[in-house]
């Protein structure tokens, strides 16, 4: 048999045992038969060819077979490599939340949970924080000036100068017609206030732009008007019936006084003066005590007395001066 047609029976065998059209038995037992059917080849020919046409169309098939089959064993490895390692995972974390469950062993360290949950609730804590103080620290308004884009800022700062003019003119309003005696206590004090409690109080800092400065500003000043005026209002009608009554007392003792001193000056006229007078001390002053007990009562009675009391001293100086001028 020559060699190119125990190559192509081999072929034809190979591929039978290929297709399963064989067993594997079979197939080694007519691929020996024909092999040792090449009786013309010598010996050292025959191992010559075994070694040239085994590799090529018997050897190569197997040699593929052993690829495929050391892929299949490569991923199987690998398949069993990832599944050991999320079994050490799971492991791990379910040894950690176990430890996470028990107290703590007093070494000083928190379990990786608690540590954690700590860092979250100390960063929202953190943040909190923050966001109160730069609110805090940076607008004492309240109004979040900072946040404001310009023309928001623009539109706040006309308004507030608005509220700033209008409170400024009712303040002034309501000082016009406080009563003067209160307002006669309160003098000074609004005197300093006029000139410092504004600079003092709205003198604002913290804000990133000088806009939002002057905002705050107007804002500060416009409220700082309105608390004033209000302030007047109730300190008034807080303080202004014991003003009254001090004042009624004084102004009782003051015409008192003036009645004394018109009668000592009655008496130190000359006799025949006091003649041409054509009335007596007493004479004159029931006369005077008639006449401011007539005038128009005013709006409460200590006021009335008030009024009643200012005639007097009124007429009394006026009397003083008349019984002087006849002295010369």
């Amino acid at each position: 048999m020559d060699k190119s047609s125990l190559t192509e029976e081999l072929e034809a065998l190979f591929k039978l045992f290929e297709k399963g059209a064989i067993t594997k038995e079979e197939y080694e037992a007519q691929k020996a038969i024909l092999l040792s059917s090449k009786t013309e080849t010598s010996p050292s020919e025959e191992a010559h060819e075994n070694q040239e046409s085994v590799p090529i169309f018997i050897e190569e098939p197997y040699q593929k077979q052993n690829e495929s089959a050391h892929s299949n064993s490569v991923k199987i490895i690998l398949i069993i490599i990832i599944g050991l390692i999320i079994i050490v995972a799971m492991y791990f974390i379910f040894a950690g939340n176990k430890k996470d469950l028990l107290p703590n062993n007093g070494s000083g360290t928190l379990s990786a949970s608690a540590a954690s949950e700590s860092i979250t609730v100390n960063a929202q804590q953190t943040s909190n924080t923050a966001d109160k103080n730069l609110e805090d620290d940076s607008d004492s308004t309240g109004l979040n000036l900072n946040t404001k884009t310009p023309e928001e800022l623009n539109q706040l700062l006309n308004k507030f100068q608005q509220d700033r003019a209008k409170a400024l003119a009712n303040l002034r309003n309501i000082w016009s017609n406080l009563d003067p005696d209160f307002k006669a206590t309160i003098q000074e004090e609004q005197k300093n206030w006029d000139n410092t409690a504004l600079t003092t109080s709205c003198s604002l800092t913290g804000y990133q732009t000088i806009l939002a400065q002057q905002v705050a500003n107007q804002y500060c000043e416009s409220v700082m008007l309105n608390n004033r005026a209000k302030e007047l209002l109730d300190e008034q009608a807080s303080n202004l019936t014991d003003i009254k009554q001090e004042k009624a007392a004084q102004m009782d003792a003051k015409a008192s006084d003036a009645l004394k001193r018109v009668n000592i000056t009655w008496s130190t006229i000359p006799d025949d003066i006091q003649q041409n007078l054509n009335q007596t001390y007493e004479q004159w002053s029931d006369e005077i005590n008639k006449y401011c007990i007539s005038r128009p009562t005013a709006k409460n009675l200590i006021e009335t007395q008030i009024n009643y009391d200012n005639c007097i001293i009124n007429k009394s100086e006026n009397k003083i001066k008349e019984l002087n001028g006849y002295k010369i």
